[in-house]
């Protein structure tokens, strides 16, 4: 009868001089490389018994730690939600164990927190390219903010301030001469920043008199969608 192949064994733990990476020779002639997060949470040592469930053990470590360090990258470039941030990975092929326990890690060291998100992504377009409520709600929900989340970063937001100063600045650089072009250019330009139907009348017919002293026409509304 034959006998059962003896259990292989760790004989050496080695840091590669390239990258954070060991090197583990097994005394059946096997070497594996693994990242040095994955060998400290497994606790790999000389001596270690390779079996089945400490290969997997090791895997699962290994797919934790490459998961924190992409994460990481998609965060130096700029913040991200948790909807996306889970997405990402999942595009890089980590599994989903491994994607949950990376958010679980962002979160506690508040790396991940969908209500600031929110309010930073707010407070963003604000500065650099102001827009309704409505719109602001809507980019939110695309990447995955609660409902509860975007009420509160963005229930201070007045449409009619924003509005008002985005008609006048537009306002500034338009011909002015005609009722209908002005409703064309200056109100066309708030409805594509996301404002409804009466907040943009509203402000058009308002900047139109403000700039030309004149009535605004009654032929000409902006149609509502």
């Amino acid at each position: 009868m034959d006998e059962p192949p003896s259990q292989a064994h760790v004989i050496e733990v080695r840091q590669e001089s390239k990258g954070r990476q060991r090197l583990l020779r097994l005394d059946d002639g096997r070497e594996l490389v693994y990242g040095e997060e994955a060998c400290q949470r497994c606790g790999v040592s000389i001596g270690d018994a390779v079996t089945e469930a400490w290969l997997a053990a090791l895997d699962a470590a290994e797919q934790r730690s490459g998961a924190h360090e992409a994460a990481l990258r998609l965060l130096s470039h700029r913040a991200r939600s948790e909807s996306e941030l889970r997405t990402r990975l999942r595009m890089r092929g980590f599994e989903p164990s491994a994607v949950d326990d990376e958010v679980e890690r962002l979160r506690g060291a508040g790396l991940l927190n969908d209500e600031a998100f929110a309010r930073a992504w707010v407070e963003d377009r604000k500065r650099l390219a102001p827009r309704g409520r409505r719109m602001l709600r809507y980019e939110l929900l695309g990447r995955g903010i609660s409902p509860g989340s975007v009420d509160q970063a963005t229930d201070a937001i007045d449409d009619e301030a924003t509005a008002l100063a985005l008609a006048r600045e537009r306002a500034r650089g338009s011909a002015l001469e005609s009722w209908e072009s002005f409703v064309t250019k200056v109100g066309g330009f708030l409805r594509r920043r996301g404002f409804d139907w009466e907040v943009v009348n509203r402000t058009t017919r308002n900047v139109w008199t403000e700039a030309t002293g004149r009535s605004p026409g009654h032929s000409v509304e902006i149609a509502e969608e």
